[in-house]
């Protein structure tokens, strides 16, 4: 027979995020640097100790001059802290490693079908046990809030502080359309008569922008077909039905193969690139900072 197990009352017992606040002040001697770490406020971290010292009815800091240091009761209490947390976090990581785990990744509409016909099907199955939940949309979701663990944005490397980012791919945006369509239009080849072809058209890159750092001023083309997904757009574009305005990046491969071809030497560069984000927290779970480590390490591969 099973032995019973002790009874235990969740009143006096201290919660998790008293023995993390707990633990982590008495480690680096300070109230601030801790709160830095868990990511909450000083008053948060203090009302925490202060609950945790009333269920135990005793004094477990004292504030001196230049740090905080552990009190006899606190001196009692660590070690056997510091034994529940770490017992707590290897349960929970191998639980973790048995289970099929899900990561929830943001893409913008111009990366999303190009990550995930080129680089996650890739990855999914060199990790089976992970699930990726991909949402695709025109506005970025809240990283920090949760709302995804993982994102991939456009912008400057001083956009979305606060959050863990790395370079993905550089932006510069060249004009590309099917060989076909270049040979009964070789006239597009001058930016000028460009105008007058087919320009499909994407809420991301203006035309009117890619012209003007040529020197052509004009204003962005009204008419056209118009595409929130690059996959739909380049399909398109390999249909012979226009050109298309793209960074290089997502093209290099059919421009190879020949699928595509550039129609002038132009490329743009933008300054802007495009970045893996992620929150400090969610990458704290394995199956994330996998995802994230492994998305930033493709860039050597573009």
């Amino acid at each position: 027979m099973p032995s019973r197990l002790p009874k235990y009352s969740a009143s006096k017992l201290p919660s998790v995020p008293e023995l993390i606040a707990f633990e982590a002040i008495a480690r680096h001697k300070s109230f601030s640097k801790a709160a830095d770490e868990l990511s909450i406020t000083q008053s948060a971290i203090s009302h925490r100790i202060q609950q945790l010292e009333s269920r135990l009815g005793a004094i477990l800091f004292q504030r001196q001059s230049t740090q905080t240091e552990l009190t006899a009761a606190g001196l009692m209490l660590l070690p056997g802290v510091q034994s529940v947390l770490v017992g707590m976090q290897q349960v929970v990581n191998t639980v973790q490693s048995n289970a099929v785990q899900r990561v929830r990744l943001s893409l913008p509409p111009m990366m999303g079908s190009h990550l995930v016909s080129h680089f996650l099907t890739a990855f999914q199955r060199e990790n089976p046990k992970i699930d990726l939940e991909i949402s695709i949309t025109g506005t970025y979701v809240n990283l920090k809030g949760g709302e995804a663990d993982v994102g991939v944005r456009m912008g400057t490397a001083d956009d979305w502080p606060g959050l863990v980012k790395s370079r993905f791919m550089g932006v510069c945006l060249v004009a590309v359309c099917s060989p076909a369509y270049l040979k009964a239009n070789p006239w597009v080849a001058e930016p000028a008569e460009m105008l007058k072809a087919t320009l499909l058209r994407q809420a991301i890159y203006k035309w009117c922008d890619w012209f003007a750092a040529q020197g052509v001023v004009c204003e962005e083309p009204q008419r056209g077909p118009f595409y929130s997904d690059v996959y739909l757009l380049l399909q398109a574009c390999e249909l012979a039905q226009g050109i298309a305005l793209v960074p290089r990046a997502l093209v290099e491969q059919k421009l190879d193969d020949g699928k595509l071809v550039q129609v002038t030497d132009f490329g743009w560069n933008t300054g802007k690139q495009f970045y893996v984000c992620a929150s400090p927290q969610a990458l704290e779970q394995a199956q994330v900072r996998r995802l994230y480590d492994w998305l930033a390490a493709q860039v050597a591969s573009l």
